[in-house]
Parts: C-alpha cells; structure tokens; sequence
C-alpha cells in the first residue's frame, strides 16, 4: 500500500493501546496461541478509576484491541469495531501482571466475532470478559482522498 494508504498510518507505532512508540501508551504485546491470541501487560497506578483499581474504560480498551490484533495478526485483514460489549466481573488490579486472550468465534463475509477476557496471569479467574463484532474496512476506504 501507498505512502497515503491507511497501511502507514497503522504501521506508526503509536496506537494508544499497543503502540510501542507512544508515551502514553498501554504498550501491549502480542503472542499467538493456538486458537487465538494473547496481550500481556501491567498497567500503572496513572490508569486507575478508583484506588489501586484498573479504570473500566482501559480495560474495555484492552480488550477491544486485543481482539482487532487478533483477526489483523491471523487473518491479515483490516477491520473495525462494530460492537463491544464488556462485562465486569472483578476488580482488576493495577501493579499487577495481566494477560488477556482473545479468540475468533465466527467469520461470515465481511464480519468476523471475537471473544476475550483479561486475568491476572497465571489466574484461572476472568476479571474481566468481552465479546465483539468487527467490520472488515473496504479497500476503497483504507485511502484517504
């Protein structure tokens, strides 16, 4: 893809969730796994709602990029999110190592749904639980002009 095209607009490093070069940035990292993927992390007191607690919105973050990576990382497509839907089911900790996986659960056409969950790792427990549908982006909209 061109130097207009959204390819080098995706490639700057800087996505707020898992952009390496962002200062601000969640800095996620990516391995795949069989049947899905999984983003290790361990977010700082700056990202907290209320003491010592993960803020809802960072973790719904998460979850959302964990599972676009998923379907750009395996299937090598564009896509984005149509719907979120995210269910708190503990408190997540900040200072403390998380992981969260995401998996493909249906592909059809141009949509694909993806599940996740995010624990602290090395837990069985789901603190938090996701599940979305993603749009894959028409080629004549990864351009701009």
């Amino acid at each position: 893809m061109g130097e207009s095209g959204v390819q080098s607009v995706l490639d700057n490093d800087y996505c707020f969730a898992c952009g390496q070069q962002n200062p601000f940035g969640l800095h996620l990292r990516f391995e795949l796994e069989p049947g899905g993927i999984a983003a290790f992390f361990t977010p700082g007191p700056h990202l907290q709602g209320f003491a010592g607690v993960l803020h809802g919105g960072i973790a719904a973050t998460v979850l959302d990029d964990v599972m676009n990576n998923l379907v750009s990382r395996t299937r090598a497509e564009l896509v984005v999110t149509a719907t979120l839907e995210v269910r708190f089911r503990r408190p997540v900790p900040v200072g403390e190592a998380l992981v969260c996986r995401a998996r493909l659960t249906e592909e059809r056409g141009k949509l694909f749904r993806a599940e996740g969950d995010i624990r602290l790792a090395g837990s069985p427990e789901v603190l938090v639980e996701g599940k979305c549908l993603l749009a894959k982006v028409e080629e004549k909209s990864q351009t701009s002009g």
